[in-house]
């Protein structure tokens, strides 16, 4: 009896820490915005010994074949537009146009949307961490995901002599405000900083956006 009563309380106090790598993927795709649906506003900054570069983008993906991207730096000034199988690309520094064959390719360059690690390489079940935090480790490294908010907390990640961290900060209704990468080689760190300034589905978007 003290066995059955052993065993019983084993499985039910072990039962919260239950998780498995497809219930985290569906928890993260249920609170992302489409990849093809999705407006943004960011600005991504680089610092390092000697470096610091700043740049703002602009980009629409509504539908699979309507993309708008402006990307504003001290080095680049450019806006691309895809539409079907065309694509049209403006130096905003001198104005110069060209309109190109596009096959689809891409399309997947120009998107700035794609924050989720798990979408690609291979990925072991969760294990349970502290409090609400499970780790997955995985090609990319250790990831540290929240299974109360459902959310990624922080990836880290050590390759070669490249010692990665990757953090997530969150708004009041638990979407992205901004991910900051660290990376340090040989002592020295780079730190890259996205912010989300604006993300929220595009279905608003008027289709003349993309025409030319």
């Amino acid at each position: 009896m003290r066995k059955i009563t052993f065993l019983f309380l084993l499985v039910l106090f072990s039962e919260p820490f239950a998780l498995t790598l497809e219930q985290v993927k569906k928890a993260l795709q249920e609170n992302a915005i489409p990849q093809d649906s999705v407006e943004m506003n960011l600005r991504v900054t680089v610092k390092s010994t000697g470096v610091y570069q700043q740049t703002d983008i602009y980009t629409v993906n509504k539908g699979v074949s309507k993309s708008y991207t402006e990307i504003k730096s001290n080095f680049l000034k450019q806006r691309s537009i895809i539409n079907g199988n065309k694509m049209k690309v403006v130096d905003l520094k001198t104005n110069k146009t060209q309109i190109l064959d596009y096959n689809g390719e891409a399309l997947q360059s120009l998107s700035y949307s794609h924050f989720n690690p798990l979408d690609s390489g291979d990925w072991h079940e969760p294990k349970f961490h502290s409090g609400d935090i499970f780790t997955i480790q995985g090609t990319s490294g250790t990831l540290y995901y929240n299974e109360k908010m459902k959310r990624i907390e922080k990836i880290v990640a050590v390759k070669e002599r490249a010692n990665t961290l990757t953090m997530f900060t969150y708004d009041a209704n638990n979407k992205m405000k901004k991910m900051v990468v660290s990376v340090i080689v040989n002592g020295v760190e780079s730190i890259v900083t996205t912010e989300f300034l604006r993300m929220q589905k595009s279905d608003k978007i008027s289709d003349s956006l993309f025409d030319f």
